[in-house]
Formats: structure tokens, sequence, C-alpha cells
């Protein structure tokens, strides 16, 4: 029983380590969604980077600690980048609980700006969003790792990484 005592506050240190950072995303889930997308405009597939994953997961941990979790693009990253924000739920009675997502929710997400993407004229609608879309079906990106932060308020951050980057102006994405 002393043991017990003894080992549940390493426990809760190390959980409480991996809670601060950036979280893990799961790759397989992540890259079908990736690649559901991409198949539907018969793209090759993308497959996992860890790097790339990891480098999400360093600015998905600027972005909560600096930043706020405020949604910013890293400048000069040499790399594709495709940001998604989720609010916390919040009670009636105040409560704040991380918000369940799923990688295919968030690349349904990015994905559902292809109804703003006019691929004729190589352009978003007037006023709309499609450059999260263009990423995913980027022919020439093959890679893609991602990952996440939950903030404090309970609000998440995720963030995905490609290479080769997309969305060259003046090229279109297939």
């Amino acid at each position: 029983m002393r043991r017990l005592f003894l080992l549940l506050p390493i426990l809760a240190l190390l959980f409480s380590a991996a809670a601060s950072g950036a979280q893990a995303v799961p790759a397989a889930p992540m890259v079908a969604a990736h690649n559901k997308v991409r198949s539907q405009h018969g793209l090759p597939p993308m497959s996992w980077s860890k790097s790339l994953a990891k480098n999400a997961g360093t600015w998905a941990d600027h972005l909560a600690k600096e930043n706020n979790c405020k949604m910013q693009h890293a400048k000069g990253a040499g790399q594709g980048e495709n940001l998604y924000w989720a609010s916390a739920v919040t009670w009636s009675d105040g409560r704040r609980e991380v918000q369940s997502v799923t990688p295919g929710y968030v690349v349904s997400s990015w994905a559902s700006e292809e109804a703003d993407y006019d691929y004729a004229r190589n352009r978003c609608r007037w006023g709309k969003a499609c450059g999260h879309y263009t990423q995913i079906v980027w022919k020439n990106s093959t890679r893609v790792g991602c990952a996440k932060r939950t903030c404090s308020d309970k609000s998440q951050i995720w963030v995905c990484r490609y290479l080769p980057p997309g969305n060259w102006i003046g090229e279109k994405p297939y």
C-alpha cells in the first residue's frame, strides 16, 4: 500500500507534464482524412511525417503559450500549414470542458472550403477562404504531420504542416 501512495504523486506529475505541451494527433486517422479528400480528385496519397508533426507541435505550443491560442500562421517555416481552432464546451453553470474533436472533423472543416474555390479562375470566391482546402489537395504535397494543443481556457489549436508546401500563387493545386 505504501508503494501505491508513493507512485500516485509521480504519476500525477507525469500526466500533468504531458498535458502541458502539444499533444500527438493520431497519424492514421489524420492521413486517412486527408487522403479521402485527395482521392476525390485522383491525387496521390499523403504519408505521415514525424518531423512535420514535431514542427507542428512546436508551433502549437507557441500559439498556446505566447499567443493565447489565437491562430497565427508561422512565417518562413518553408512548409505548408493549416490551422484549426475549437472552442471549449461551456455549460450553463459556467463549467468549461475540452470539446471532442477528431482528425476527420478538422480535415472535413478545411475540405468544406471546396465549395468556395473556383477552379477555373484558381481563386476563392469573393469574401471566402479556400486555402486550407487547396493545401490539402495540392498535388505535390505528399507528407503531412500534425499536432494539437489544449489551451488554458480548454479551447484547442490544431496545426498541420505539409511538404512540399502548396498554395503557390498562380499555380493550380491539381
